[in-house]
């Protein structure tokens, strides 16, 4: 709802070239983010939901390592930001920002104390209390609160930092509540130990922010356009972006349940299918509604800048997506597997290419250069963590199932072409309902749902 109905809103309001430099520097910011992590959440959350006890001695040492790391984020950032040659303003623009990712991180450390204490409610609540924040502050701004002048940039990074200042208030003060008030120390020898367990998750996490990010960073420094290209990315990549956020719910759920299982091949290998199938059923009925109805959604996103390049960058990242979607399967179970070094190799190999291709695709193509880049690099990290699996877990090849896929792709496909020359209605917000509808009994049909498989899996989880 954020997305559709605020974010997109701004980036109209805004235009290309502005928010097109605040997509350019945000990247930037975000693939440094993991320098104030550093595995911080992921241990902590482990660490105290085996031992609540630990929670009144792990938050004044986190919170004081926490503190030190968000300050080397800023000063590697901002040494950075001034050796690519930022101008001012975009010196001033990334450190805001980069205060708004610092301001997020401690939320969700925050947020996993909340969860590793069994607060489950409570942390479900305030996983969309920043949201709905930036939904009312940011919506206010747009429609009622001019005040005879524009809506800028600096206005919506303002409307971040509300936003999660409040929320950080929140959690602090749950927080405190469940540990009492504590004094702000700092461990070196505890922030060691969280540094060197959590590296190779955290080398993971760096990668694919590297991979993922660097496409708008390189458009908004390579182009002398200011920033327009970016900007007009970015108007496509929000929804790619808001697709994989799909994708990554699949993770959340498939990690444990391939962790528990690693040691009971036979109901692995299920899962692994049944993983492969749905992640497949429920992108191909994503990418193949929104490809459909591409330009009504972005002509309604984007009304006062659209135009054909915003819908030939969403074809073009709504194929990757297609990579994008089953990396999430093959990438959960390595991860569950800790088989982190060889999967790391594939990652490093795909930023290579990402950096190879966009240096030579983007000078040529601009932005479509950069999604064409996207594409390559998603492939090739799936093929990788496909084959990678294959390798470990010895993934036996099924015709069947390969002759039920291919069959939904293909009637998928059928249908696309079909449903416009027979359903004409007067709102394609309702046609594109009805695709959706029609596409779910295709995969139904297909067998690639099957509940009762998940059921099972999450029932051999619980035991």
């Amino acid at each position: 709802m954020y997305i559709l109905f605020i974010e997109s809103r701004v980036q109209d309001t805004l235009g290309p070239n502005a928010y097109g430099l605040y997509f350019g520097i945000f990247n930037f910011a975000i693939m440094l983010q993991i320098i104030a992590d550093l595995g911080i959440q992921n241990f902590n959350s482990t660490a105290v939901s085996r031992d609540n006890s630990l929670l009144k001695t792990y938050l004044p040492k986190m919170l004081g390592l926490k503190i030190s790391l968000s300050l080397i984020y800023l000063l590697v950032g901002l040494t950075g930001a001034i050796l690519i040659g930022y101008a001012a303003r975009s010196v001033l623009i990334f450190s805001w920002v980069s205060f708004n990712f610092i301001l997020l991180s401690f939320i969700l450390y925050l947020r996993t104390n909340i969860s590793a204490t069994g607060h489950y409610r409570t942390d479900s609540m305030l996983s969309v209390v920043d949201k709905v924040l930036l939904i009312g502050i940011l919506g206010w701004m747009l429609f009622w609160g001019h005040s005879g002048r524009p809506f800028s940039l600096f206005d919506f990074i303002f409307a971040q930092t509300v936003a999660y200042i409040i929320v950080l208030v929140l959690v602090l003060v749950i927080n405190f509540r469940l540990a009492g008030l504590v004094r702000i120390s700092f461990d070196l020898s505890l922030s060691r130990e969280i540094i060197r367990e959590s590296l190779p998750f955290s080398l993971v996490i760096i990668l694919m922010s590297l991979y993922n990010r660097m496409d708008g960073f390189m458009l908004e420094r390579m182009l002398d356009d200011q920033a327009y290209q970016a900007g007009v990315y970015a108007a496509s990549f929000r929804i790619y972006d808001a697709l994989n956020m799909v994708g990554y719910l699949f993770a959340v759920l498939l990690l444990p349940m391939f962790s528990s299982l690693m040691n009971s091949r036979k109901e692995l290998d299920g899962l692994i299918r049944t993983g492969h199938n749905l992640i497949l059923g429920v992108s191909i009925a994503l990418l193949s509604g929104i490809g459909l109805y591409a330009g009504e959604i972005l002509s309604w996103m984007y009304p006062r800048h659209m135009d054909e390049s915003y819908i030939t960058l969403l074809y073009l990242l709504l194929s990757s997506f297609f990579a994008t979607s089953l990396s999430y399967n093959y990438g959960t179970l390595l991860t569950a597997a800790k088989a982190l070094r060889s999967m790391n190799r594939i990652l490093f190999a795909g930023v290579l290419i990402n950096l190879v291709l966009n240096l030579i695709f983007i000078p040529k193509y601009g932005a479509a250069g950069a999604a064409m880049t996207t594409i390559g690099t998603q492939f090739f990290v799936l093929a990788g963590q496909y084959l990678l699996s294959l390798r470990i877990f010895a993934i036996k090849f099924h015709w069947g199932l390969f002759l039920r896929r291919t069959g939904y792709v293909a009637a998928v496909a059928l249908l696309i072409w079909l449903y416009p020359k027979f359903l004409h209605l007067d709102t394609w917000l309702l046609e594109l309902i009805i695709f959706e509808i029609l596409v779910f009994l295709v995969m139904l049909s297909f067998g690639l749902v099957s509940w009762k498989d998940l059921k099972k899996e999450q029932k051999a989880d619980v035991n």
